[in-house]
């Protein structure tokens, strides 16, 4: 399903690096360019399969979301505050588990399933995840590629983990510094004469 994209300068003013770019306007840096190569690569990183980076509708810029519900293998944030507040609001304490999508539409089957978030304006956003959990799209991106072969914590919900799209991207360090890299080229506001950011 495609939706309908609507612009609106003072919601959406699309006046990213990224944006200018794509309209022949600004040039991305090396490692900005090679953090997309990344993005888009169905053998690397694959950002893309569920962030789309190119525009769908002409004339509005590209909203870096495929408006699909997953369950990343995200682990849960000790220093979450709703785990503190009073037994009448949180009854669970620290045992309670954000069921996401499941929770909304009363289905086991959707357990720990969040919305796949836009990513422009991701580089000043922080923190990460649908809990907070990580505070640098570094950690971020660190976790989509070594979730499966490194001693990260376990899963808030552990039952429908994407186990296909990441989990071990064999991404280097300096692949993961592009990557944040080519994020940060989605923050609005961008000018040209920020030609040295």
């Amino acid at each position: 399903m495609i939706r309908q994209q609507k612009k609106s300068s003072e919601v959406s003013p699309f006046d990213s690096k990224y944006d200018l770019w794509l309209k022949g306007e600004a040039e991305l840096t090396e490692s900005e360019m090679r953090g997309l190569q990344l993005f888009v690569s169905e053998e690397k990183g694959n950002c893309d399969a569920c962030h789309p980076s190119f525009p769908t509708v002409e004339g509005v810029g590209p909203l870096f979301t495929d408006y699909t519900y997953d369950n990343l293998g995200v682990p849960s944030n000790p220093e979450n505050p709703f785990y503190l507040l009073p037994e009448d609001l949180n009854p669970d304490g620290f045992d309670f588990v954000d069921l996401g999508l499941g929770e909304t539409v009363m289905d086991p089957g959707e357990n720990g399933k969040f919305r796949v978030p836009t990513l422009r304006n991701i580089a000043i956003t922080a923190p990460y995840m649908h809990n907070g959990v990580f505070k640098t799209l570094f950690e971020v991106i660190a976790f989509y590629n070594t979730r499966d072969i490194a001693p990260w914590p376990a899963p808030e919900v552990a039952e429908n983990v994407n186990k296909d799209e990441l989990g071990n991207l064999q991404l280097t360090n300096q692949e993961i510094e592009d990557l944040v890299a080519f994020l940060t080229t989605l923050t609005d506001g961008w000018t040209n004469r920020d030609l040295n950011h």
